[in-house]
């Protein structure tokens, strides 16, 4: 009898293990589910699955080209996720290893994500919320602002953004929009206008981010863009945390250019997520420094942080296995899967 290929699923959460057990697609596979990051498996137990053929991943695990070369058979990698900027494409590339993610499962969810910090931040909920349960009203200082005839500037107009647009002019917002592949039916809808990056930040009163993370976006909100910037402009990010240059923001929110932030994403975010102290010890001075500020930013009251779960509602994560596994199976039955790459 041949040997059944193996697949190795890592970050895997008791959703995702009672999902992944009851597939029929996977039942002739060896399949492997790891809950840690992979590279924060031990390493006896990278060794006994270096035969592995496709590793899935979730988008907190790093999968660098020396942890990528333990696994010489590897021949996919599934991101159950849009973005993949935790995957070493280089090496990939070098390796003839397909990567393959997940587009269209969340564009919905996260767009709705998006408004639901919004609204929060602009009308102080969660703030609100919480002087209330300590025995304070101050009605005075829960004043917020209506959206409603605001300018809302969009980057990025990809699914998730164009979803963002719809809603927004729903609620009656005046919208710029920024990506440099313009959709044509957005266009069409006269619901927003594309501009450049700098009328968005000099025009907008809430700046939204909805595009990837990658070279010519990191830290594309930084110093000098906030300097264009409103004073008292709100800033929204369900992205990706590499988007924004968190030590300028700090400084802006403390100095009242910016009125709050709402970020579900964070650079240098996995020390906050998983509480894992050893990752800051061990990644340098940079990330050291980045995780202090993102510590300060959880301590305003202005600032709404999230860990990352954008995407998730049981709709959106039903959506993600079930396209995971199809793309896994396609991929190992011969059929053409459309790589990253």
């Amino acid at each position: 009898m041949n040997k059944r290929e193996k697949i190795v699923f890592c970050d895997v959460d008791d959703d995702t293990r009672a999902f992944l057990n009851t597939s029929q697609l996977l039942k002739q596979y060896e399949v492997v589910m790891l809950e840690d990051c992979l590279d924060k498996t031990p390493a006896n137990i990278i060794e006994k699955n270096t035969d592995a053929v496709v590793i899935s991943t979730f988008v907190y695990s790093k999968l660098s080209g020396d942890l990528l070369k333990k696994f010489p058979h590897l021949r996919m990698i599934s991101t159950r996720s849009t973005g993949y900027n935790n995957v070493d494409l280089e090496y990939c590339k070098a390796h003839n290893i397909s990567v393959v993610n997940v587009v269209g499962y969340g564009e919905i969810t996260v767009a709705e994500y998006a408004l639901g910090m919004l609204l929060d931040l602009t009308r102080k909920i969660s703030f609100s919320n919480k002087k209330l349960r300590e025995g304070h009203v101050d009605v005075n200082g829960d004043i917020g602002i209506d959206l409603s005839g605001k300018t809302i500037g969009v980057i990025g107009t990809g699914a998730i953004g164009r979803h963002f647009v719809k809603i927004c002019y729903a609620l009656g917002c005046t919208i710029l929009t920024y990506d440099p592949f313009q959709n044509q039916a957005l266009i069409d809808s006269g619901m927003c206008r594309y501009t450049s990056l700098d009328e968005i930040f000099q025009k907008s009163d809430v700046i939204s981010l909805h595009c990837p993370s990658t070279e010519e976006n990191y830290h594309m909100i930084n110093e000098a863009s906030i300097k264009k910037m409103k004073h008292g402009v709100f800033i929204v990010n369900t992205a990706r945390g590499e988007l924004i240059d968190a030590l300028p923001l700090y400084d802006a929110i403390i100095s009242g250019k910016i009125a709050g932030a709402a970020l579900d994403v964070l650079d240098h975010e996995n020390a906050i997520i998983k509480h894992d102290i050893e990752s800051v010890k061990h990644a340098g001075a940079e990330s050291a420094l980045y995780s202090l500020i993102n510590e300060k930013l959880l301590q305003l009251p202005n600032v709404i942080i999230t860990p990352h779960i954008a995407f998730n509602s049981s709709d959106a994560i039903r959506r993600i296995l079930e396209t995971s596994v199809k793309n896994i199976h396609a991929f190992l039955c011969g059929e053409q899967v459309k790589s990253v790459w």
